[in-house]
């Protein structure tokens, strides 16, 4: 999860709804200030995330010139979902992000955190043409292996299966702050964590974090798609391992660029940074 330093939207970066051919979409969106945008450049947020977590990039891109758009996805905070879980596979959330796409005009610049790379992945396998390049940020190739990790997902998923999504965040609220990574946000971060959380669609939350622990490795078949792709990182992302990420570029025919002093959130703990290395990469395809 991705926790916002601030609620402020910086000047120019304004809620707004995209509509689609399969539904409405929550977003955030900036334009450059003068001149005709560059292209558009579309951030998908991952698991308990949301557009939010990408308000400084959103700027800082539009900065550059790109029009940028972050959304929340099916069933995330702010955009419904329905309540059956066969609405929340891999395939549907890809078909959304080339829907999405379309309506921006095509060509979208697409970026993925964590679980939003699994999902941006399958968008351009889905229809690889209305995409100019593809980043995966802080994600990895398919389901967690770390049995640890995959414990708690599905602690969760049975949670969100059997109790009021309000008491399965005040669980994991209570799980979180004993591990020794926590920093308290502020109060009014704190009740938007809340919101954010408890806003989503059970059902969909539950589907999200078992893709977390079963899907797979479509690795070969991106390299075939012929999209351009960029694998970003923080420098100290605890997501999946390292060695995993840089593993899975290697496959991809890329190297791997580290975004220094960042975790695994690196659009909010080094906007500008991440930022660079992102246009750097959409100029040079």
């Amino acid at each position: 999860m991705s926790t916002p330093r601030t609620l402020t939207l910086p000047d120019g970066v304004h809620p707004a709804t995209l509509e689609t051919d399969r539904g409405s979409f929550a977003t955030l969106q900036a334009q450059p200030d003068i001149g005709t945008p560059l292209g558009t450049v579309l951030l998908v947020p991952g698991w308990t995330g949301s557009k939010e977590d990408f308000t400084p990039l959103v700027d800082h891109l539009a900065r550059y010139g790109w029009r940028t758009v972050a959304v929340d996805q099916r069933g995330q905070f702010e955009t419904p979902g329905p309540d059956d879980p066969a609405a929340y596979t891999l395939a549907e959330f890809g078909a959304d992000v080339v829907a999405m796409s379309k309506a921006l005009g095509g060509y979208s610049q697409l970026v993925g955190h964590s679980f939003g790379g699994l999902v941006a992945r399958e968008a351009v396998l889905t229809d690889p043409s209305v995409f100019s390049t593809i980043t995966l940020l802080c994600s990895g190739p398919g389901a967690f292996s770390d049995e640890a990790k995959l414990q708690g997902l599905q602690m969760l998923a049975m949670g969100l299966d059997n109790l009021p999504i309000e008491q399965v965040y005040d669980l994991k609220l209570e799980h979180d702050v004993k591990e020794a990574r926590y920093v308290r946000p502020t109060d009014e971060v704190a009740a938007f964590l809340r919101k954010r959380f408890t806003g989503n669609t059970p059902a969909g939350l539950a589907a999200i974090t078992r893709r977390l622990m079963d899907s797979d490795d479509r690795t070969e078949k991106l390299t075939k798609a012929g999209v351009r792709t960029q694998v970003v990182y923080g420098e100290t992302d605890d997501g999946w391992p390292l060695a995993v990420q840089d593993e899975m570029a290697e496959r991809l025919g890329v190297r791997a660029q580290v975004v220094p002093d960042a975790g695994h959130s690196p659009a909010i703990d080094q906007p500008a940074a991440t930022a660079r290395l992102l246009v750097d990469f959409f100029h040079k395809h």
